[in-house]
């Protein structure tokens, strides 16, 4: 149970990343129209912090909503042929979380090898020359990473449910 734990301390970090990303790039911006049309003191580098900070957040955003069970699924045919059956849906959300973790490990592979080019050779902004746009190349290679064992943890729990909702099925009967 270790594990578990320790899957949930990464959702909360994940959206601690996501919320306080998002409240600094916001802040950026705000700072940004300020200088532009009211100081008329424009500062060319928060413009483009503010953009590594949101799309920094945009791409952690991916491994929380794994986390919370966000991802994409088709619902019409889950709600329209499967409300009446429990082990139905549990074995819809299983074959769904599984599709999802195929799609991300096939991702996984133009992104390793993104993730090991911006290793080798760093990309420095224009304007933050301090920032290395590699970063965000590193951040998406980590969230790849989170988001399946997210998906993998789903798993788990997904098959525990179909174990569980069939040792309590009634013999014979059908759900």
């Amino acid at each position: 149970m270790v594990l578990n734990f320790v899957n949930k301390q990464l959702g909360a970090v994940e959206k601690w990343v996501c919320s306080a990303g998002l409240l600094v790039s916001t802040f950026l911006v705000f700072a940004q129209v300020l200088n532009r049309y009211w100081l008329h003191y424009e500062i060319m580098w928060i413009g483009d912090l503010a953009l590594y900070i949101f799309v920094f957040s945009y791409i952690s955003a991916i491994a929380f909503t794994t986390f919370r069970k966000g991802h994409i699924s088709v619902e019409m045919f889950k709600s329209r042929f499967l409300k009446d059956s429990p082990i139905g849906l549990a074995v819809y959300d299983l074959v769904m979380d599984i599709l999802s973790l195929a799609a991300v490990m096939i991702f996984l592979i133009p992104v390793k090898e993104f993730f090991l080019r911006s290793l080798k050779y760093p990309e420095y902004g224009t304007l933050v020359r301090w920032f290395n746009q590699g970063w965000l190349i590193y951040a998406l290679f980590g969230v790849v990473i989170l988001s399946s064992i997210h998906l993998l943890f789903q798993i788990k729990e997904d098959m525990a449910k179909i174990s569980r909702l069939r040792s309590e099925a009634p013999e014979g009967g059908d759900q």
